[in-house]
């Protein structure tokens, strides 16, 4: 990466990213969507001792189950109807290099069961294959999803989460690290410069401050998108005017397994949450609940008369 990042964050990152590189344990690498995760992946492999062998990044949101399973592990030929000759899929051909999973969390769990075995016992099998095949690239895998509260929803495999959470990675968003915008409104400027056909382009002081307190719900990607954007509108090599998008209104957000669950169940879980927060204390977590103490009291006895009768 050409970037020099400035807040002790990303500094961070690039640093544990420098030392993941060293190994050849499994990385999972975790943010919102357009933070660059991927840039980050291919960072520690081109800092590897991979970096001469193959980068394969496979979008794994992308693939139904069942083309899921052989563009990653590849078929015999007669396996299925359209398999006319035996196609190699992206674990074997990946070969000695890096193998980048994005979207790991929108596998298939059928897939995620076989996926695991591969990183246990190193080995997997074509479809329609009966001939163990050697699995030897290094996995980093991607997502913006909370894949704790996807294991506590049986959408994703625990013991597959544990195998993949070797060597741990975040990266922020980019509203947490405002400081490094200018660096990346720089480099981008440079990209965009040669894509446009362009001479060096700059920013004016009063873009680069609308720049860098912008929210970024897009994160490092929508920033990008914006510079590009007024690269190709600018008539000067100096960017005086940028459009940025409306913000739109914060959604509330809620732990993900609430919206499955009934309103009563959801009160009862923050309210048990809220007094064991208060360390027991009903007096407390009523005020901050914003209810009587009384009312508490009556509803922690409904609790308890439900999973009685249960």
């Amino acid at each position: 990466m050409e970037i020099i990042f400035q807040s002790q964050s990303m500094q961070q990152v690039m640093e544990r990213a420098r030392c993941y590189a060293k190994t050849s344990a499994t990385v999972l690498v975790t943010g919102e969507s357009g933070t660059g995760k991927e840039l980050v992946a291919r960072y520690i492999h081109d800092q590897s001792s991979r970096r001469t062998q193959r980068y394969c990044a496979v979008n794994c949101a992308a693939f139904s189950t069942t083309l899921a399973e052989s563009e990653l592990f590849g078929h015999e030929q007669g396996s299925f109807t359209s398999a006319d000759r035996r196609r190699l899929g992206h674990l074997e051909a990946t070969a000695d290099g890096t193998l980048f999973l994005d979207e790991i969390g929108e596998l298939p769990l059928s897939i995620q069961a076989k996926l695991l075995r591969v990183l246990e016992q190193n080995e997997f099998y074509r479809v329609g294959g009966n001939d163990a095949c050697v699995f030897k690239a290094r996995v980093i895998a991607a997502t913006n999803r909370d894949l704790d509260a996807e294991v506590n929803a049986g959408r994703f495999r625990d013991d597959l989460f544990h195998r993949l959470d070797v060597l741990p990675l975040r990266i922020p968003p980019l509203r947490e690290r405002p400081n490094d915008i200018p660096a990346l409104v720089n480099h981008f400027l440079r990209v965009l410069s040669r894509e446009v056909s362009s001479p060096a382009l700059t920013v004016s002081k009063q873009v680069m401050e609308k720049l860098r307190t912008f929210h970024w719900p897009g994160n490092v990607r929508q920033l990008r998108n914006v510079l590009h954007r007024a690269c190709v509108l600018t008539p000067t090599a100096m960017v005086t005017e940028c459009e940025l998008p409306a913000e739109k209104p914060k959604l509330l957000q809620m732990p993900q397994q609430f919206y499955s669950m009934p309103l009563e169940e959801i009160e009862r879980q923050i309210i048990m949450a809220r007094i064991q927060h208060c360390q027991g204390n009903k007096t407390a977590a009523a005020n901050a609940l914003g209810v009587t103490a009384r009312t508490l009291r009556n509803k922690v006895a409904k609790y308890r008369e439900d999973t009685k009768a249960a």
